[in-house]
């Protein structure tokens, strides 16, 4: 999906077609955050008055840009994932392992959106403070990532029959809500500090 236009892709969310679906736009939202925070380290990477950081910079931009192509294939395993559930409850058999693997993809996606946060918290410390509004929407669009991704594991743990399972998808999901609520938190900070 990821080799569609723009409005291609949003065209087949738009259908009646279950995929791409919500954990699809999540991965989304953090491939389009983690651009956002390589294009902050590309603003500020050459500028004179950056230049102590250029090295950071430059390190930050490598990271970013691999979490940024981990969501991109997150958007298409998450809607692989979730044809399997549906090939799964078709034929009656292997629902379960369907299920997991349909909730392990948006886990991948929140883990991912927590990873950014906590880049982003350096890039926008150290980054151009002229494109300081973007890290801000970085931020807010790993944010959305990450909550959006936890609702597609909730419902996947749903329909969940292996209860050790779900408890422990359950207690991983509390503790990463606190890691991304402490993350973002100190993003904004820096950024509210510089509007």
């Amino acid at each position: 999906m990821m080799e569609e236009s723009v409005k291609e892709f949003i065209d087949k969310v738009a259908s009646s077609s279950p995929t791409p679906g919500g954990g699809s736009i999540a991965a989304l939202a953090g491939a389009m955050a983690g651009s956002l925070a390589e294009m902050v380290c590309n603003l500020t990477i050459g500028k004179k008055k950056y230049a102590d950081v250029e090295e950071d910079m430059k390190i930050l931009r490598k990271k970013c840009e691999g979490i940024r192509k981990r969501f991109m294939e997150l958007v298409d395993e998450d809607a692989a994932a979730f044809d399997k559930v549906m090939e799964a409850f078709k034929k009656k058999e292997g629902i379960q392992n369907a299920l997991k693997l349909a909730a392990e993809v948006p886990l991948d996606t929140a883990r991912e959106s927590i990873s950014l946060l906590h880049l982003l918290k350096e890039i926008a410390e150290k980054g151009n403070k002229n494109s300081i509004s973007d890290a801000g929407v970085a931020a807010l669009m790993a944010q959305a990532s990450f909550n959006s991704a936890i609702l597609n594991v909730r419902i996947n743990l749903k329909e969940m029959e292996d209860m050790d399972y779900r408890k422990r998808k359950e207690n991983e999901m509390a503790e990463m809500k606190d890691e991304m609520e402490n993350g973002f938190d100190e993003v904004m900070e820096i950024v509210e500090r510089w509007l």
